[in-house]
């Protein structure tokens, strides 16, 4: 029965059969040798069905945090933030500027992770991006965390991504 329980996708709670395809969320504890990662060791955090992966690392993590019923504050928040934040506000101000591509809402600029040309796609309606060099794609704040760390070097949780943008673009707090 342990074994039954274990197999349980944690977000839609549906059986995985684990000869079948499916993702686990796994937490690595790493430490930087020389030029190279090295990890020292992996703790699984949940299993997840394939149906559910496939529609990726911030939805799933979005998920299972709803799930868990972690900060329900945070979660008001970010919902206020998508809701007031343009997103061709948000790129100009890393700087990051697009031509249109065929649908109005989208735009294909230089990778800023990458520094190739025309090789990163955002969305301003669906408040995504996607990386063309190496498939990276997420919301609005999975960009800033990973903005933050590849680029200027500073590690961000994702509590201090939603508190500087609550801050930096003046998005009135509300109490629940």
């Amino acid at each position: 029965m342990k074994e039954e329980t274990a197999n349980i996708c944690k977000i839609c709670g549906n059986n995985i059969d684990l000869k079948n395809p499916h993702f686990i969320l796994a937490f690595n504890k790493e430490a930087v040798e020389g030029e190279s990662k090295k990890v020292i060791d992996t703790t699984e955090g949940a299993k997840i069905c394939e149906e559910c992966g496939e529609s990726g690392v911030d939805s799933v993590l979005r998920h299972l945090k709803l799930i868990f019923d972690y900060d329900t504050e945070l979660n008001e928040k970010m919902e206020k933030i998508e809701k007031s934040i343009d997103m061709l506000t948000l790129m100009k101000d890393y700087g990051i500027t697009g031509e249109q591509a065929d649908k109005s809402n989208q735009y294909l600029a230089k990778c800023p992770f990458h520094d190739q040309d025309s090789s990163f796609l955002f969305d301003t309606y669906k408040k995504e991006y996607f990386c063309l060099c190496e498939g990276l794609r997420g919301d609005i704040f999975s960009f800033v965390i990973n903005y933050d760390r590849d680029i200027n070097h500073n590690h961000k949780t994702l509590k201090q991504v939603v508190e500087m943008l609550t801050e930096k673009y003046d998005i009135v707090k509300s109490k629940a």
